[in-house]
């Protein structure tokens, strides 16, 4: 074998090992630049992020999809003024003082709290729903309570009187806190 030909063997094979390393680095730093965004979305976006994974069957369109929702409600919501908020502590204050005599009526009251927190400060909304998944992005840390105040209230508002009181008023006990923490968030400055 010829010394040309040996150094040309040695120089394609450093120049393959080269392009190995090298998308071998890429590859990596594509990854953890994914994992690092995946982490930022979770951090973000808290519960609502896993339950639009799972949604979407992708991470990405799930990242993507609560990205963009985030912009268009940040851009249409707007802060509510001291004068609402001094209205909504009075009425907030009336639901509490009318959990003792009536709990349902209470949660009525507390849905009816925030659901005009939601108007005034514009959340767009088409359904429940869309109202749930435009908080999640805004307000992650709350969305569960939200999503599960409103399970609690439709299920003691549309039940028949078959069911354990005392368990039922516990359980409406837990949605009012919960709706109360909705509301907190929403009302703040």
């Amino acid at each position: 074998m010829s010394t040309s030909l040996i150094i040309t063997i040695i120089v394609v094979a450093v120049v393959v090992i080269a392009i190995i390393a090298v998308a071998a680095f890429v590859l990596r730093r594509r990854k953890q630049q994914q994992e690092e965004r995946q982490r930022e979305a979770r951090r973000d976006f808290g519960p609502e992020y896993e339950r639009a994974a799972e949604e979407h069957g992708s991470e990405r369109k799930a990242e993507k999809e609560l990205r963009e929702r985030r912009e268009k409600v940040e851009q249409e919501i707007r802060s509510l003024p001291e004068e609402s908020r001094e209205r909504y502590d009075e009425r907030w204050q009336n639901v509490e003082k009318t959990f003792v005599d009536d709990p349902e009526r209470a949660l009525d009251g507390a849905d009816a709290v925030v659901a005009d927190i939601l108007k005034e400060r514009n959340f767009p909304a088409d359904s429940r729903e869309e109202e749930n998944r435009n908080v999640g992005v805004t307000y992650p840390g709350i969305v569960e309570d939200f999503r599960e105040a409103r399970r609690v209230h439709e299920e003691a508002t549309g039940r028949g009187g078959d069911s354990d009181r005392e368990s039922d008023l516990e359980h409406m006990r837990q949605a009012i806190q919960k709706y109360r923490s909705v509301y907190e968030r929403l009302s703040e400055k």
